[in-house]
Formats: structure tokens, sequence, C-alpha cells
């Protein structure tokens, strides 16, 4: 079973206790309906965040051995993930507990779409008894920070790729106090990669063609950012299921790049 699940797949399978699925919307929507046995994943419980800064971090390892206690995962669990609309936020908890080596599956459709293919949910909030999970996988060396960036400016054999906007990455409109870009940034805003009619993604022979079509190619070392790491994690997660071998993600972002005085700035 690969990373990226069908619905239908799901669907046949959602009654198996070991599949756990992690719903990352809202408490609201997530009261309304769900998937069955599926668990409410406050978005702020996978940041390490401060008022002071302005950019935010995954969360540590205690945190997310805590998150994943207490939604009673054990090591025979399989999470998967979902969201709705674009799926920013689900491809952000999935990379976030890749990162950390979970097994984590994410869901291909959007909870709109599960609801338009008549799919069963629920209003039922599982009773769940906590367990007490320890990672015990080494971290994922996929997330760098600003100085690594900076040592790839003049690589030709890597591509920073941002996924903001047009009018952000040309300095247009600043979402912080800054305007521009990362030299030598590549332009893929992120919607790119949606797909249509409540898809999360754009299927894989799609995608692999208009990845080429913006030049970024397997042979090179992708390196994913945003304004936050949010509109990133879409990117960086498709082109994982694309089979791209060497994809990294700033998490911080332009919100960190932009507020260090000693780093470039183009627009």
């Amino acid at each position: 079973m690969t990373d990226l699940i069908s619905a239908t797949w799901l669907k046949d399978n959602i009654e198996d206790p070991n599949i756990i699925p992690f719903d990352i919307r809202s408490p609201r929507e997530y009261v309304r309906s769900h998937l069955p046995g599926a668990r409410l994943i406050p978005y702020e419980k996978i940041l390490s965040f401060s008022e002071d800064l302005s950019f935010f971090d995954v969360a540590p390892q205690d945190a997310i051995e805590k998150l994943l206690s207490v939604n009673g995962i054990t090591n025979d669990s399989v999470i998967v993930v979902y969201g709705d609309k674009n799926g920013a936020t689900a491809t952000r908890l999935f990379w976030s507990l890749k990162y950390y080596g979970i097994t984590v599956k994410f869901l291909d459709t959007s909870f709109s779409k599960w609801l338009q293919l008549g799919y069963p949910v629920s209003e039922e909030v599982p009773e769940i008894q906590p367990t007490n999970f320890v990672i015990t996988t080494p971290v994922v060396n996929f997330k760098v920070n600003h100085e690594y960036v900076q040592s790839k400016l003049s690589d030709s054999n890597s591509i920073l790729l941002d996924t903001r906007s047009p009018d952000e990455f040309n300095g247009v409109i600043a979402a912080g106090p800054k305007a521009g870009r990362i030299p030598g940034s590549i332009n893929f805003p992120w919607e790119i990669g949606v797909g249509t009619d409540g898809y999360i993604f754009k299927n894989i022979e799609e995608l692999d063609k208009i990845f080429e079509k913006y030049g970024i190619t397997k042979d090179k070392e992708i390196i994913c950012y945003c304004q936050v790491g949010e509109r990133a994690s879409h990117t960086f997660v498709a082109l994982q299921f694309c089979n791209y071998p060497n994809v990294k993600i700033y998490d911080r972002s332009f919100a960190d790049w932009s507020t260090r005085a000693d780093l470039p700035i183009e627009n």
C-alpha cells in the first residue's frame, strides 16, 4: 500500500480497528460529521510557535508523542490523514508525522468529496483508550534551515521552489516585514498541484508533466518554501508522491528568511 490511498480503499477498510483517521479540519466541521472513528487533531498541536516570532516549526518529538498517545495510537495503528478544501493543512500534518518516522497514509480526496461519494460518516466522537506512544525511529532528514538554504544559493544541483503566489514572489505584496523572494527561486504557486472535483492532488502523470514543464527534474535537490511552511507542504508532498528522490522543506520559510538582515532578498 502506498502512502497515497483512495477513498474507495478507505471506505472498504474503514472498519479495520487499526485504521485511525486523523481529521485536521476545524472543531465545528468535525462535530457536524467526520469519518467513522476519526480523531480531531487541533492544528496548533503539530506546531511549535511563539508570539514574538514571525515563523513556526514542526512540534518537538515529545509533543508529537503526547498527541499520538492521547489519540490511542499504537505500533499497529495506520494513521490516515484527511482534511478539506485544497488540503494544505492536511499535507502539513502528514509530513510532520512522516518527519518523526510515523506510519501514516494520506487520503487522496477531501472530506467534501467523501460526502459527495456517499461514503459513511459519523457524528459520534469515538471513545479513545490512551496509550504511551514512544517514537523509536530516527528523524527523517528532509527539513532544512536558513543556513542550509543559504549554502545552496549558487548550487546548480539544487532548486529553490517558492510555492507562494506570483504577487508575493515578485514583491508586489508582502505577508511579512519584507517583500520579495530568496534569490534564484522558481515560482511554483502551490495551487497548480491541486486536483479537481475534490481531489487533493492532480494525478501522478499530470503532476510529472507539470513539474517537468517548470524545469523541476528528478536529478536535482528540490527545496520547497512559502511564507510559513504550510502551502509549501502541499508541493513537498506532491513531489514525494511523484517519487522525486531528494525533496526538502524549509519549514520556517520566507517568514524566517525575510527577518534576517544578513540574508539576500530578490524582487
